[in-house]
């Protein structure tokens, strides 16, 4: 059975299954579409699910919960999050900034001028991690665009503008800081009509002053996302140019005044280029998983995983897959994508955290929703004392890029990866072979949040 069978099978099983549970995951097919790594900590890790926010404190062994509502957004909203050198968490949000500076519990929104701001991206500074930069861009009733760079040299505690406004007439998109200098922002997005043409923004000096350069093609239906900064050259910059049709990705060697396309796919979900700026891997749920040297830039696929999200550190590269396909939500690779072992898998989702104090916001919010979260999405972990050796049993192996449930194994559904979890007992797969004739619904609403939430998807995390 292909992917995509498979996929529309276990779904709708999951969706059948959990008919009569309210649907406190916002009823959208559980998914993940960013991995977060401490820059101070690789075993604090948090992945932004459609569900929530998904943190652990052991590398993946167990893994708690955080609603939506706790952090300030729900719905279909895919906030960009960040985790900063101090082990905080921001997320930008339609409607401000939210960030948690004790480990998840408390959620606060910053207030002054960045209240009710459109926050469209976050980044960290490598060279000093508790230092961040963000990207608000919001809409007026007038039709003017208020587009701002903000820092924060303290984990996101305290804010202060970079530099003035951008035009009015620019709509902001993704910025990122150069590696290896970080007084070189780049922010791309779009112009106003006629044209509406897609732009690369360059500042040398922290936002004070900036340069234009267009990126070919782009414009408001194939917005130009930036997706990486060389961590050596400041100007290597590699931007993803999204399309109703396909993805392409681009590279400029000379700051973003010219650009060169080098690899086109039906998607790009995940982009990430490796800490030593050699490798660059892009992938997604249709296209499976390329990597590439940077020195030639020619892509050669590494298996079928359904990548939807990427990020590389020095522990390896990080993948957000599909659960009921591929064997898990979220995966690590140590040998360049040739194999993943599971990081995140349902099993090992133990709820909301326990060390959250009633009165926090994560405590409070967070605990009644999780019986029927934890039923609609297929998690069966608890936070009981067994549960660490149950998550490292069921992640002991590796799965290859083209995972066991890929190969007709049963992989996805022996080691817990299965998102129906022991709800769907031994009727699982006459089941799933039984709902595919009415996948065809679930997998064009599915596409359909794929292309809501891409944004999500557009840059690497260091």
């Amino acid at each position: 059975m292909n992917r995509t069978a498979l996929g529309l099978g276990a779904a709708a099983a999951c969706l059948a299954l959990s008919a009569s549970t309210p649907a406190s995951a916002n009823g959208r097919y559980p998914a993940a579409g960013q991995i977060l790594v401490d820059p101070s900590d690789p075993d604090h890790i948090a992945l932004r699910a459609t569900y929530g926010l998904l943190v652990t404190r052991d590398g993946g062994e167990r893994w708690s919960w955080i609603c939506e509502g706790a952090i300030g957004y729900s719905g279909f909203e895919d906030p960009m999050m960040v985790i900063t050198g101090g082990g905080s968490i921001l997320a930008g949000l339609f409607d401000g900034l939210s960030a948690t500076h004790d480990g998840g519990c408390q959620w606060e929104m910053a207030e002054g001028e960045l209240a009710h701001r459109n926050i469209v991206d976050l980044s960290i500074d490598r060279a000093d991690p508790a230092s961040a930069i963000l990207l608000g861009s919001s809409v007026l009733a007038s039709d003017a665009i208020v587009t701002q760079v903000w820092e924060s040299k303290d984990d996101g505690r305290t804010w202060t503008q970079a530099g003035a406004d951008l035009p009015s007439t620019f709509l902001g998109v993704t910025l990122d800081s150069a590696p290896s200098d970080p007084r070189r922002i780049y922010v791309s997005g779009r112009l106003n009509g006629p044209t509406f043409q897609g732009i690369v923004k360059r500042s040398s000096d922290r936002g004070a002053t900036w340069e234009d350069f267009e990126v070919p093609g782009s414009d408001d239906r194939n917005l130009p996302y930036l997706g990486a900064v060389d961590p050596v050259d400041p100007d290597i910059v590699y931007v993803r140019r999204d399309g109703d049709g396909a993805d392409a990705l681009l590279v400029s060697k000379d700051g973003g005044a010219t650009w060169r396309e080098v690899f086109q796919a039906t998607s790009l979900l995940g982009l990430a280029l490796s800490p030593d700026g050699t490798m660059i891997a892009a992938g997604s749920d249709e296209d499976g998983l390329w990597i590439a040297p940077t020195a030639t830039l020619e892509f050669t696929r590494t298996g079928q995983l359904g990548v939807r999200c990427l990020t590389w550190t020095e522990q390896g590269l990080f993948a957000c897959a599909d659960e009921p396909v591929d064997g898990f939500t979220a995966g690590v690779s140590t040998d360049g994508g040739k194999t993943f072992s599971p990081l995140m898998t349902l099993d090992r989702l133990c709820g909301s955290p326990p060390a959250c104090a009633s009165e926090s916001s994560t405590g409070q919010t967070c605990p009644p929703l999780w019986p029927s979260t934890a039923s609609f999405i297929g998690a069966t972990g608890s936070c009981g004392a067994d549960s660490g050796s149950s998550a490292a049993s069921s992640g002991a192996g590796a799965s290859s890029g083209e995972s066991d449930a890929t190969a007709g194994g049963t992989g996805a559904s022996d080691g817990g990866g299965s998102s129906c979890g022991a709800s769907a007992g031994g009727r699982s797969g006459a089941l799933l072979l039984g709902m595919v004739a009415a996948g065809g619904a679930l997998l064009r609403a599915r596409r359909r949040q794929v292309r809501l939430s891409r944004r999500g998807a557009r840059r690497t995390t260091w």
